[in-house]
């Protein structure tokens, strides 16, 4: 499974403190994976204490979570805060 980058959209918030909904089939346990957010940083300017609403799951609905992001260096890494 792979992040996409038309999946996530820019709630609102300012860099650092953004909100994102994101919404894929991918299981929680694959988007938490170091990196799985990596190319969001160049597509959305995520940063070190954004968070992301996750919809996860066949339907896209069958979890939903709340992620904390940590850049470091480009490197993306979620810690799941719900």
């Amino acid at each position: 499974m792979a992040y996409i980058s038309e999946d996530m959209r820019l709630m609102g918030g300012v860099p650092g403190q953004q909100l994102f909904i994101y919404r894929t089939e991918d299981l929680t346990a694959d988007i938490t994976a170091s990196g799985y957010f990596d190319e969001a940083v160049e597509d959305y300017n995520l940063d070190t204490g954004d968070i992301v609403i996750a919809c996860t799951g066949a339907t896209k609905a069958d979890a939903v979570d709340l992620l904390v992001a940590t850049n470091t260096a480009g490197t993306v890494t979620v810690v799941n805060g719900s």
